[in-house]
């Protein structure tokens, strides 16, 4: 069984072997850090940097550099502003699913769970809707291990031309157009703006959905959805192998010394699952100890409040609204450095 179809075998040989040299799914050869301590410590650890790749992308750069590039995001994504976002994404929420009435199967990928986050990140940014399937195409790209490289290029074009005809707005784009590297900027905003939160939607409605218990519950008790996004990151999460790190000296993790300029594999999806921090990791359970499912240190996702938003929005509406939604048939997982579902048929109402 491959990585992309079912990690937990992988997770667990790592957390057994502890940081080990291995050569992972997206087949690299890294040291593998993969405990929820050892990975607490490797992502708050100065000599482990983040600068694997050249180019100034704030997910790759360190101090300063990092703090320049990452001060205005944090203002354009702060709570106050993504928590007035709430009336637009119910809105596009129900429009979505209003599609789902009267249908007796739909593809929860294609008509919600990407639609949703991508409608809501490009209004955020001010990219056009007819560059949406343009968009969705270089994002899978960049994020399927045969065709990063070229990917990159060919979104960096994309990004160069919108900068150079777009008109000013009530938009990101507009806000940002004077930070530096922006190019760089947008297409990370872009990728993970839409593509972690689609993942999250769908691998948690499956979760939800092969727990009739849970579903019920929550259907009972809406308070509670909250609790039970925070459990489906932990669970299933989207970033499922990690992030990646360099070490610019010899590092102890583990109690095992990581030689100077390895390369290094930080696999938030492991730390998610490890029984000594989650006991029965495998079982979705409502009230547990904060996960690194969005990292941990600086490099905290700074669109980790947006992300919960249109979670808690998205499963809350769907319950309210088709509160017998089942499952049709075992779904497809993808094969992405993004953990999540090619295809995922569900029957709206018996």
């Amino acid at each position: 069984m491959s990585f992309f179809t079912d990690p937990t075998p992988y997770f667990d040989e790592w957390r057994a072997r502890g940081p080990a040299l291995v050569e992972t799914p997206d087949g690299q050869t890294s040291w593998v850090i993969s405990s929820y301590d050892d990975v607490v410590q490797a992502l708050s650890h100065p000599a482990l940097s983040s600068a694997i790749i050249p180019g100034g992308m704030l997910n790759h750069t360190d101090p300063p550099e990092h703090t320049q590039l990452r001060k205005p995001i944090a203002r354009a994504f702060s709570t106050r502003r993504v928590e007035a976002l709430r009336p637009r994404i119910e809105e596009i929420t129900n429009e979505l699913l209003d599609v789902w009435q009267g249908a007796e199967e739909v593809d929860v990928v294609e008509t919600f769970a990407y639609p949703l986050p991508i409608t809501v990140i490009c209004e955020l940014l001010g990219l056009p809707e007819e560059d949406r399937n343009e968009v969705r195409g270089l994002t899978s790209d960049l994020l399927n291990p045969a065709t990063m490289a070229e990917a990159y290029g060919r979104f960096a074009a994309y990004v160069q031309r919108l900068l150079e005809t777009k008109e000013p707005g009530d938009d990101l784009i507009t806000e940002l157009r004077d930070e530096p590297n922006l190019v760089n900027t947008l297409v990370l905003l872009i990728t993970a703006g839409h593509e972690t939160t689609s993942h999250l939607i769908g691998n948690g409605l499956l979760a939800l959905l092969r727990r009739p218990a849970l579903k019920q519950s929550l259907i009972d008790d809406p308070i509670l959805i909250p609790e039970a996004v925070e459990e489906f990151l932990r669970h299933d999460g989207p970033l499922a192998l990690g992030v990646g790190r360099v070490t610019t000296s010899d590092v102890v993790i583990g109690g095992v010394t990581i030689p100077r300029s390895s390369q290094v594999t930080v696999s938030l999806g492991a730390a998610n699952r490890d029984p000594s921090r989650f006991p029965g990791p495998d079982v979705v359970q409502l009230g547990r100890d904060p996960h690194v499912a969005f990292g941990h240190g600086i490099h905290y996702c700074v669109g980790a409040r947006l992300a919960r938003i249109e979670g808690e929005i998205a499963f809350g509406t769907l319950l309210r609204r088709f509160p017998e939604l089942a499952l049709v048939a075992e779904p497809e997982w993808r094969e992405s450095f993004i953990r999540g579902l090619a295809s995922f048929r569900v029957r709206p109402k018996p």
